[in-house]
């Protein structure tokens, strides 16, 4: 009875590890703090920072919404969020008139909760203003703007930023059509801009494409991070989901009703297709059930034929 016991512990175990992973996929976010123009993720607390509808008025929160941190200044338009050198730092990038005389990143003090200090860095655009909604930052902790509209156009400065002084921001390379969000990936050279056509991996050395997944069925406005192991967070409209990186040119759809699927892998014409869940976490656990049933059936039998096995044989020496 104690061996029976054991097993029947031991298939439980199972029968979870297998059920648990479907609500992985999916990140909830506060219904309240979406859509998100802009995330960022902290390696050391495993946190994931996000900018929704109070991002305009200095409040950030993380995914979890248990902690708020406040950046007292006068904000435009936050469109970005950033993780470097232990800190959040915050994009006041977004002008859709093309109007402002400069734009504004702030790197914040601290994320424990509360007001916050920060640091404030001016930008000007070289060529006029411009709208944008992407940031990113690469590994020597330059601050890459992503400019959106007509003849969209990647930024930077020449040289380090200045606290005490406008910083000017030149074209370095073309940008895609409707990039919403960028990051760099753990390299800090490979670039990764979240645009209209999915997400488009970029060489910040030689300024070359490496490859591209193509999204389908997604919401317009998306969101990007880098989360652990060069895997990227993904959505904000309104849930959050994980992609892997992709090395070569793949196509994926995003559609609330598909169940989870592996990544995509290409076929020998560098095109594939697969299939991904946008849902919130409770939709997702409902759309994974299916997928696993196979998997969940036969360790409930298994459990059924321990259990009974240890009454027969009780039953029999007794």
């Amino acid at each position: 009875m104690i061996v029976t016991g054991v097993l029947a512990a031991l298939v439980i175990l199972a029968m979870l590890s297998a059920i648990l992973p479907a609500f992985a996929d999916d990140i909830p976010v506060p219904a309240d703090e979406t859509p998100i123009v802009g995330m960022a993720y902290d390696p050391a607390t495993e946190q994931l920072w996000v900018a929704g509808p109070r991002a305009d008025r200095g409040v950030i929160v993380n995914a979890e919404g248990t902690t708020e941190v406040e950046l007292h200044a006068t904000l435009v338009s936050v469109q970005a969020l950033g993780w470097h050198a232990d800190r959040l730092w915050l994009g006041d990038i977004g002008d859709p008139a093309a109007e402002r005389d400069h734009i504004v990143v702030y790197r914040l003090g601290s994320t424990e909760g509360g007001r916050s200090t920060y640091h404030a860095f001016d930008y000007r655009y070289q060529d006029g203003p411009r709208d944008a909604k992407a940031m990113a930052i690469s590994g020597r902790g330059n601050i890459y703007v992503i400019s959106d509209g007509d003849n969209p156009g990647i930024f930077r400065i020449r040289g380090e930023a200045s606290r005490e002084r406008m910083n000017t921001l030149v074209r370095v390379h073309d940008a895609p059509a409707g990039v919403t969000d960028a990051v760099f990936l753990s390299d800090g050279t490979t670039l990764a801009l979240r645009s209209a056509k999915g997400i488009e991996y970029i060489d910040a050395m030689k300024w070359e494409p490496l490859s591209t997944e193509t999204i389908e069925g997604a919401p317009a406005d998306e969101s990007i991070a880098l989360g652990p192991d060069d895997q990227l967070y993904v959505g904000g409209n309104p849930s959050v989901r994980t992609h892997e990186v992709v090395g070569s040119s793949v196509s994926t759809t995003v559609s609330p009703e598909a169940s989870e699927s592996p990544t995509a892998e290409p076929t020998p014409t560098g095109s594939a297709s697969a299939t991904e869940t946008a849902a919130p976490e409770e939709q997702a656990a409902q759309d994974d059930a299916p997928a696993r049933s196979g998997t969940i059936i036969a360790l409930l039998l298994a459990a059924v034929v321990a259990v009974a096995a240890g009454t027969v044989t009780y039953f029999w020496r007794n």
